[in-house]
């Protein structure tokens, strides 16, 4: 029979499960944006009638996966599993407390490390599950020192 859970602990639930919801989010944000790569495209109408001919501008507009392929859906999700790990290792509150811990400190490093180097496109947009993960893992920690 498992002990009452503590203050401490819930908190690290709800930071758990705030940075899934928030992974899960900017993994079918960026999945399902119809127009992630906007652009333009310009063509003489008539160019043998004037000198200067007339121009079109037609706008192309894609999305993240039509651009990259089905391909991008595996480094898309690496979030989603990371936050996916770090709230199964919360719930679960395992009897080793000084691997779980750390476990929950590597994974959510891991997804701090994953937006500084996806930061120039969607990395950003998984920052807020890193910070989410890390106030787990801090929470997860205080817990175990107390």
């Amino acid at each position: 029979m498992q002990p009452p859970r503590s203050r401490s602990n819930r908190g690290a639930v709800v930071s758990a499960t705030v940075a899934h919801v928030l992974a899960w989010a900017a993994f079918l944000g960026i999945v399902l944006w119809p127009c992630a790569y906007r652009g333009e495209t310009s063509a003489p109408v008539n160019p043998q009638e004037a000198a200067t001919p007339a121009m079109e501008t037609v706008q192309h507009c894609a999305s993240f996966v039509e651009i990259n392929g089905l391909a991008v859906l595996v480094p898309l999700s690496v979030p989603v599993l990371l936050t996916a790990a770090i709230l199964l290792i919360v719930l679960t509150r395992s009897e080793w407390r000084f691997v779980s811990t750390l476990t929950l400190w590597l994974l959510a490093v891991s997804l701090l490390v994953f937006c500084v180097l996806g930061s120039a496109s969607i990395g950003v947009l998984y920052l807020p599950a890193a910070l989410a993960s890390i106030v787990a893992a801090a929470l997860c920690a205080k817990r175990r020192a107390n």
